[in-house]
Parts: structure tokens; C-alpha cells; sequence
């Protein structure tokens, strides 16, 4: 046996040793797999991990390990038409991979990237209050944004100074990137928009969480902060969405003393914010004017889209270069998405955000529903990327949970207790 072959060998045993005592960690209880998972999410960038025949970033390996450590929790769970159509969703795609339609990128990410991160939240609030969850998340992304602005202040990011390392994931997420001639904090998260979006997820969030009013403003306050100085037009619209649409539809648990003194708050904000960073947008000329009618243009490819499977313009070169007509890459989730799987699957999904709105319209949606639909522009605007597609795919499995949860409790509500016989014989006499 080479010195070579022994080192790595040594180095899986001690990887699969890691891992172990991870897994029984998380195992010990919910709060703490929620807790770790939220800390890889917010604090480990997507250059760390390990290839094991694909690569696979921390955040995604505590995806996993907390989703199996959850799994006996399974038995609890209320089935929904929701879980249907993403299994159902998950089964096409697989299918199109075994049949050559699709590939084996995508799917991977499909299955194991955004399939753990919403099977994690869709089983954990069986042994978890969502209000709870809500509240942690508005702890950790409280955390991410004060960091976000200390980052703006001071112009360095730690993250790609020491948590940098020489991986290709590194050399394609570790540049931090300017607006004009400021530099747009993005945390761990590996981009600017990842970061306004994933705080944007956040930001609903926190509007249902069991904090005192004034400390959920707070959090609240910081959460925007952190949108804003990330400098991503999509992130500060889809934080200040979320917290619109809380105010406006969310009825428990806010009071409407507290939901109109938000809303008004809120508003007077983005007015404010959008005189303060005109100038910025302004500055950058061509760059923003650039990006944005990159994305009009993205447009003329739905054309392409197949019923299932790759677009019929994708093509990949000689040196493993990935183009979709005369684009390297898609910035929109959605037409990304039915690009790659075709229109059918693409459908499906689209009618899961079709029903949320029902539910938001109807003044029943949870925060976690909120979050999602607040979600919308960054659908149409940012591709599933780093962090922010663990992020959207918990928040979409936590808004099925927790609608799911909500229904059956109003459903209790509204089921009149029985009769004593006695008085069922007087009502039935009667």
C-alpha cells in the first residue's frame, strides 16, 4: 500500500468519524440539529466541504445529517397534496436523468441540495413550535446582518480571508464584488444577492417570531440594514416585501396596533433608503443598467423550453462549458428551472405558489408562507444559488408544515364540540 493510498484512506476514516459525531449531536435533539444547521447556513461559505464524487458544501452535509436525524419524528407528520407534487416533482426529474433529458447536475441538486434542505423543514415542526424556529432564525440572521454591516463599515469580508482556501468553489464565490466604488457586503454567503435574499427570507420570518415587540423591530431593523448594505436591488425589495405582506395578511401573532405601526414604518424606510442609495445606483451606470436588461433579455428564452427535459438550446462545449443559446449562465430560478426539467415539472411548482397566495389572500398564510411568496422577485431575478437555495427550500418546507399545521388546528376550531345525548335527543325532538 502506497503512502499515498494510506493518507487517504486515513483521511476518509476520519471524515466518516466527524460525520458520525455529528449525526449523534444532532440526534440528541431538534433544537440542537436547527442550531447547527442555522450556524453552517450563516457562517460557513460554500467553499468549504468535500467532493465525494460530487461536491458537497457543508451546509449541505448538515442538511442531510439533520434531516435523517429527524426522520423518526416522520410517523408525526400531517401528509398534505403539497408533499405530493414535490415527490411527484422529484420522481420526473429522476426519471429524465435515467432516460438522458436531464443532467446529472441539475438533478443532484434537486434531490440531495434543495431535497434535504426542505425535508428539514418539513418534518421538523413535528417536534418543534414553529414559533420557535422563527425566533431562531431571526437570532442567527440578526448575527448575519450586524456582521454584514460591520463588513460595509470596515470593507473587508472575513470569510474570504480566513476561510479561504484554494478550491475551485473558492476561486468561483470568494471575490467580493462592487456597486459603483463601494464594495457590497456578502457575508458567508459567497454573493451580494444571496445575502439580501436569504435576509429577505429572514425577514418574514421574524415577523411571526415570540419576541417583545420591540426586540423583533430591532431584529427587524438590523435585518433591513443588512439587505441594504449588500446593495442588491432584489434583496432590499423581497426583506421589505416580506415585512409588507406580514403586516398586511398576517394576523397571529401580531397585534394591528403593532402591524399598522410597522407598515407605516416600513414604508417611510424604503423611502428613505431608496434616496439614501440613489446615488450609489446612479454611480455604478452601466454595471446596474447592464445586469437589469441582462435579465429582460432572458426572456426570449422560454421559447426553448421543452416539456420535459433540457431546453433545446443547451448545449455544452469541449472544456465542459454549460450555454443555454448565447447565455453562460440564467439568473432567474424559475426559467432556469424549466430549462433544465422542462414546463411540466415547472408547472407543478408553479402551482404550489399559486396555493400559497390563496392562502396569503385569504389572511390564513403562516410566516413561513409569507416568506416564500415574498420570495417571488428573487425567483424571477437570481438562480438557486449558495446558501440562499438551502435557505428558500427550508423556508418552502416549513411553509408547508406549518400551513399544514395551521389548517388542522382551524379545522379543530371550527368542529362543533357533540352534544350531551341528553340535549342531542331535545335538538333532535325539536
Amino acid at each position: 500500500m502506497s503512502a499515498a493510498t494510506l493518507s487517504t484512506g486515513l483521511q476518509a476514516v476520519a471524515a466518516l468519524l466527524v460525520l458520525l459525531i455529528v449525526f449523534a449531536g444532532l440526534r440528541r435533539s431538534p433544537k440542537v440539529a436547527v442550531f447547527v444547521w442555522l450556524f453552517v447556513i450563516c457562517f460557513v461559505p460554500i467553499w468549504i466541504g468535500q467532493t465525494v464524487v460530487a461536491y458537497f458544501p457543508a451546509f449541505v452535509i448538515v442538511s442531510l445529517l439533520a434531516a435523517i436525524s429527524l426522520l423518526p419524528t416522520v410517523s408525526r407528520v400531517r401528509w398534505s397534496v403539497a408533499d405530493g407534487i414535490f415527490v411527484a416533482v422529484a420522481i420526473v426529474v429522476v426519471a429524465e436523468y435515467a432516460v438522458g433529458l436531464t443532467t446529472r447536475s441539475g438533478t443532484f441538486d434537486l434531490v440531495v441540495n434543495w431535497g434535504s434542505a426542505f425535508l428539514l423543514g418539513r418534518i421538523v415542526t413535528a417536534v418543534l413550535d414553529p414559533r420557535w424556529i422563527y425566533s431562531a432564525i431571526a437570532v442567527f440572521f440578526s448575527v448575519v446582518a450586524a456582521l454584514a454591516l460591520a463588513e460595509f463599515a470596515l470593507g473587508t469580508n472575513p470569510f474570504t480571508t480566513l476561510l479561504a482556501n484554494n478550491t475551485a468553489s473558492y476561486a468561483l464565490w470568494g471575490g467580493l464584488q462592487p456597486r459603483g466604488t463601494i464594495l457590497r457586503a456578502e457575508g458567508a454567503f459567497g454573493h451580494s444577492i444571496a445575502l439580501g435574499s436569504s435576509l429577505g427570507v429572514a425577514a418574514a420570518m421574524t415577523m411571526g417570531s415570540r419576541f417583545r415587540p420591540w426586540l423583533r423591530t430591532a431584529m427587524l431593523g438590523l435585518i433591513v440594514g443588512g439587505a441594504v448594505v449588500s446593495f442588491s436591488r432584489t434583496g432590499m425589495i423581497t426583506a421589505g416585501l416580506g415585512i409588507v405582506l406580514a403586516c398586511l395578511f398576517l394576523r397571529e401573532p401580531l397585534s394591528r396596533r403593532y402591524r399598522t405601526t410597522m407598515l407605516i414604518a416600513a414604508l417611510a424606510a424604503a423611502a428613505a433608503v431608496f434616496i439614501t442609495i440613489q446615488d450609489v445606483f446612479l454611480a455604478s451606470g452601466d454595471e446596474a443598467e447592464g445586469s437589469a436588461l441582462y435579465r429582460s433579455e432572458l426572456l426570449q428564452l422560454i421559447g426553448y423550453i421543452r416539456p420535459l427535459g433540457l431546453a433545446a438550446n443547451f448545449t455544452v462545449s469541449t472544456n465542459a462549458q454549460v450555454s443555454i443559446g448565447e447565455f453562460g449562465s440564467v439568473d432567474n430560478a424559475l426559467l432556469l428551472f424549466g430549462l433544465t426539467f422542462g414546463w411540466i415539472p415547472s408547472v407543478l411548482v408553479l402551482l404550489m405558489l399559486v396555493v400559497a397566495a390563496g392562502y396569503l389572500l385569504r389572511r390564513r398564510a403562516t410566516p413561513a408562507v409569507i416568506a416564500v411568496l415574498a420570495q417571488s422577485p428573487a425567483l424571477v431575478t437570481v438562480a438557486f444559488i449558495t446558501q440562499y437555495a438551502a435557505v428558500f427550500w427550508f423556508a418552502a418546507g416549513l411553509a408547508v408544515s406549518t400551513q399544514v399545521l395551521a389548517n388542522t388546528t382551524a379545522g379543530r376550531r371550527s368542529t362543533p364540540k357533540p352534544l350531551p345525548v341528553g340535549a342531542a335527543l331535545v335538538s333532535s325532538a325539536a
